[in-house]
């Protein structure tokens, strides 16, 4: 995949940008189309963006340990979920909190679903009624770190063994969410080390760690296809937003967007 630079003029709207974001996607991540298939590819992340108006939601990264949804604040730590209301953005009022298991590390919300990812499960959760989220169904896998995305047909997690969570197993794995009270586990994918990932559009971004950033083509959502490979820094997490794709990476923050032909175009880096 080429990867190009574009011209300094520009940069620094764009670092304007990047700055504010540094500290939610760095905090939250190392704190711990339609197809004949009639599954969707979702329509992606969105950066994580004010709570006080419109519909509320934004989106801190794979490996997040926080998400807002539904003029809501959901924040997991080891084994809770913890909600508040952001009816007013300025005092937020503590509405529920519910144990979901153990070794909770990520969460991650699509419309009104919550996909939490713990060692070795994968936790849904119902918040049709934000201020009181219901658990709908739970997949266990080998134990390992898992970072996960989702939308309203699929779930992609990638576990990662050889660290503290234990397990060997490296792999990115598709889970079928359709009936979210029953997931079931549709392909495994053998990768390197991978850590968090993202989706924009029919195209899933995951960070295989110093293997790079992979880019899988979503045509076939359950058997993702790989369109290059971006083999330049060591990534960790990765939000992919309208125009910009913002990596957590080796020595701080990278901001690219997205050229031809799937090519991502370098822009700028902001170290810690």
């Amino acid at each position: 995949m080429p990867l190009k630079k574009i011209p300094m003029k520009r940069l620094f709207f764009l670092l304007t940008i990047l700055i504010g974001l540094q500290a939610c996607t760095k905090d939250a991540g190392l704190s711990s189309s339609s197809s004949g298939s009639g599954y969707s590819t979702g329509s992606g992340n969105s950066v994580l963006n004010s709570a006080g108006g419109g519909g509320g939601t934004g989106q801190g990264g794979s490996l997040a340990r926080f998400t807002i949804a539904r003029d809501h604040l959901f924040v997991v730590d080891d084994r809770d979920l913890y909600t508040y209301s952001l009816a007013n953005s300025e005092h937020p009022q503590y509405k529920n909190k519910v144990q979901v298991g153990f070794d909770i590390e990520t969460i991650y919300s699509y419309e009104d679903k919550l996909f939490l990812g713990s060692q070795n499960s994968l936790y849904i959760y119902s918040i049709a009624d934000p201020a009181q989220p219901v658990m709908l169904g739970e997949a266990r896998h080998v134990r390992a770190c898992d970072p996960v995305v989702a939308n309203d047909t699929l779930a992609y997690v990638t576990v990662r063994g050889g660290n503290s969570c234990g397990g060997t197993v490296n792999a990115l794995l598709v889970y079928d969410v359709r009936d979210v009270l029953n997931p079931v586990l549709r392909n495994t994918i053998p990768m390197k080390s991978p850590w968090g990932l993202g989706i924009r559009g029919n195209r899933l971004y995951v960070c295989d760690g110093s293997a790079g950033l992979v880019v899988y083509n979503l045509a076939d959502p359950i058997h993702p296809q790989v369109l290059g490979k971006l083999s330049n820094e060591t990534f960790f997490d990765v939000i992919p937003t309208g125009d910009l794709l913002i990596a957590m990476v080796q020595g701080g923050t990278s901001l690219y967007s997205y050229g031809a032909g799937d090519s991502l175009v370098f822009m700028a880096k902001v170290g810690p």
